[in-house]
């Protein structure tokens, strides 16, 4: 048995997109011809809604992140505002502080009375830590305590007799502050190194 088809046997196709001289030939027109198979012309109609959906879709996409940025800039100035009317107020409440060291100078100036200017010195800077303490910021309290470097910072190391007291703050030659858990300066100290 061969496997070419006998001459005798003839195929043919009688679907109008494969042969359209032929459905032409039996007296259909030609807009028949290029008429769409019905399932076809749903999925077209079907695709062409779902483009405009689509595209109103973006278009609802575009303006709202277009009120994203708008409200985004909005909250940014509002935040430079806040920002910039506490700081206003902050220097505002520095001013007095400053015109009483202006004054003390001044006045050390014309008077030479050394006490008196110690004493306005230490008033100027009461106030400044009440102004201070206000915003929140407080002096790191270490003395007497376990030196802690995630606070202060060790300037010097001084000999100590008792055990108890080694790697104790001794002394404070600057003081820090915190403001809440935030180290704003660490505070300069001496630590006690027994000598065992």
């Amino acid at each position: 048995m061969s496997d070419t088809p006998p001459e005798d046997l003839k195929v043919f196709d009688k679907r109008h997109w494969v042969n359209p001289e032929a459905r032409a030939e039996d007296g259909k027109d030609e807009a028949d011809l290029r008429r769409i198979p019905s399932y076809v012309g749903k999925l077209e109609e079907q695709m062409a809604q779902n483009d405009a959906k689509l595209k109103e879709y973006i278009a609802a996409y575009k303006e709202k992140m277009a009120e994203n940025d708008q409200f985004r800039a909005r909250l940014e100035k509002d935040i430079d505002r806040r920002v910039e009317t506490k700081l206003a107020e902050f220097f505002r409440n520095l001013m007095p502080g400053l015109n009483h060291l202006e004054m003390a100078i001044g006045s050390a100036r014309q008077t030479k009375d050394v006490d008196r200017l110690i004493e306005g010195v230490a008033m100027i800077k009461s106030g400044f830590s009440r102004i201070f303490g206000e915003y929140g910021l407080t002096e790191i309290d270490c003395l007497g305590k376990p030196f802690n470097p995630a606070q202060a910072e060790a300037m010097q190391m001084a000999d100590v007799d008792e055990k108890e007291k080694d790697n104790t703050v001794m002394a404070i030659a600057q003081a820090g502050y915190m403001m809440g858990d935030v180290l704003i300066q660490p505070a300069k100290v001496i630590v006690g190194r027994h000598k065992g």
